[in-house]
């Protein structure tokens, strides 16, 4: 569905991303783990076109996707819930959802993802005339993921969604995107937590200082406690 071949992404001097080869098939649940600073958050701001290419191409279901515009990508069902959730923080729950589904023309088919996520994501449902900056962390990365998914994307890629979340609030994610799976969404999933993004990943790839470290099933990373270590500065007890 999307592959990415011989993808770097430069700024300048700094080579954040090198050479990258990446697939996502359909219906897989694919993370991309590295520590802070390994290129996952350029690499899929690339695949979104948020950044530009520096060499490599992407392609999504066939198509050269390199050089569409962001908004381009949207509407050919490439979605990204971004790190730090960046919700709007002064427009209300309802208003974020119905930004997050405008590039669907049908309004029926809008009313009928509202209804699906916010059965789903029931504690929107709660707050679903507040505004965005008065919800707790968990509850703004349950909006950005919901918002995210209102355009009805082929793929989404959830970029740190655990970052900075108690880990109670973490382990209800990881359950929500475990849902996701089993609807058959298509997910890459961009984590430093790499124990619970490999517990419900099918395939994984490590990045450090902008390279591939590893790819393979995400079971084999997870029982690499040498990888782990060396690259995510894990220990065997974790």
């Amino acid at each position: 569905m999307l592959e990415l071949n011989s993808v770097s992404v430069d700024y300048g001097a700094v080579k954040a991303v090198q050479s990258v080869n990446l697939r996502v098939n359909e219906g897989e649940v694919v993370a991309l783990l590295g520590p802070n600073g390994a290129g996952k958050t350029s690499l899929i701001s690339a695949v979104m076109g948020i950044v530009q290419v520096s060499s490599g191409n992407i392609r999504f279901e066939g198509r050269d996707v390199t050089l569409a515009p962001p908004e381009e990508k949207v509407r050919c069902g490439i979605g990204i819930s971004p790190e730090g959730r960046r919700v709007f923080a002064n427009l209300t729950v309802a208003e974020n959802l119905q930004l997050g589904g405008s590039a669907q023309p049908d309004k029926a088919i809008r009313a009928e993802q509202l209804t699906k996520y916010l059965e789903m994501f029931p504690i929107l449902k709660e707050r679903y005339h507040q505004k965005a900056g008065t919800l707790s962390g968990g509850e703004q990365q349950q909006l950005a993921i919901s918002r995210c998914l209102m355009s009805r994307p082929r793929i989404v890629m959830l970029d740190e969604p655990s970052l900075g979340l108690a880990p109670v609030i973490v382990e209800r994610i990881f359950e929500l995107i475990a849902e996701l799976k089993a609807s058959g969404l298509t997910i890459l999933l961009v984590e430093q937590n790499a124990n619970e993004a490999l517990s419900v990943a099918d395939r994984a790839y490590l990045l450090h200082s902008g390279r591939l470290r590893f790819e393979g099933a995400a079971q084999e990373l997870l029982n690499s406690h040498d990888l782990m270590s060396h690259y995510m500065g894990l220990g065997e007890a974790q």
